[in-house]
């Protein structure tokens, strides 16, 4: 009998694979959808006079949409985070330049910005460098 080895579950070539053919379809279904779409969104009566799907062809478009939706779901995620963080330095960084007229705002908001930085950075420098005693 011939034991064959479980092969650990790499999820992020999926994710990959899916974004790749997301890639692909969704331009594809784009360009099959254009034409009649705008057809039927110009005039829906005469379009079904015409004998094109409308309401099938308004399920396709949503489900394309619904779809590049998800698909950008994580960058947006990442730029609504990013934000946040960079409006926290900005108030900040504007607080400063208030309280010191001599400093320039656009100024100010970097030098939070890189004071923060620089302290996380230091505070994990430090904590990876502790050590315990062995027994």
């Amino acid at each position: 009998m011939r034991v064959i080895p479980r092969q650990p579950l790499d999820v992020g070539d999926g994710v990959q694979d899916d974004a790749r053919d997301a890639l692909v379809h969704q331009p594809i279904g784009m360009v099959a959808l254009a034409r009649p779409l705008l057809f039927a969104t110009q005039d829906p009566a005469v379009a079904a006079a015409r004998g094109l799907p409308v309401r099938l062809l308004g399920l396709g478009f949503l489900a394309l949409v619904g779809a590049c939706a998800a698909e950008a779901t994580q960058a947006v995620g990442a730029l609504l985070l990013l934000d946040l963080l960079a409006v926290a330095d900005m108030w900040a960084g504007l607080g400063l330049s208030y309280a010191v007229p001599l400093l320039p705002p656009s100024f100010a908001i970097i030098a939070v910005a890189a004071g923060v930085y620089a302290v996380v950075l230091a505070g994990s420098g430090v904590r990876g460098r502790t050590r315990t005693a062995v027994a």
